[in-house]
């Protein structure tokens, strides 16, 4: 009983946010700013084959000249126990199907630091890390982030 409370929360909470979105045009950019869920999974370094439950924010700046700069702000919780895994903050620059990022993070349950680069397309992620122990390892990421609007 004590877990459904728990996951009916989460499920509350995530619908909440994931219905945010805010924009804004002048002459010169488009800002958005979009809540996302998601799923990622890993390779490397300790890895399951249960994917992580991704909730994050992402504020994307798209240039008369198509080019897209932001930041991105994630939370990966492990669906096993519904507990935070890692917080991630990454900056973003590129055209809208094919944007790089590059950022910090800590993993709650490594106690450890991370770094981080990737690409993220629409829907998706993709990324490398290492850790502050040394740990090298990847992840792919399908989430509900389409393009930034041009």
């Amino acid at each position: 009983m004590k877990s459904s409370k728990a996951f009916t929360s989460i499920l509350l909470t995530v619908l909440l946010i994931t219905g945010y979105e805010a924009a804004r045009a002048d002459g010169l950019h488009h800002d958005q700013t979009r809540a996302y869920i998601g799923l990622r999974w890993m390779f490397g370094d300790a890895i399951g084959v249960m994917p992580n439950f991704m909730l994050g924010i992402r504020h994307a700046r798209t240039h008369t000249n198509n080019v897209v700069t932001g930041g991105d702000l994630a939370l990966a919780v492990r669906l096993e126990n519904f507990s935070p895994e890692e917080i991630r903050i990454s900056l973003l620059e590129g055209k809208c199907d094919f944007i790089g990022q590059y950022g910090v993070g800590y993993s709650l349950k490594k106690q450890s630091n991370l770094f981080f680069v990737g690409l993220v397309g629409p829907y998706s992620k993709a990324s490398i890390e290492i850790d502050s122990g040394k740990n090298p390892a990847a992840g792919f990421e399908l989430n509900t982030q389409d393009c930034a609007i041009s």
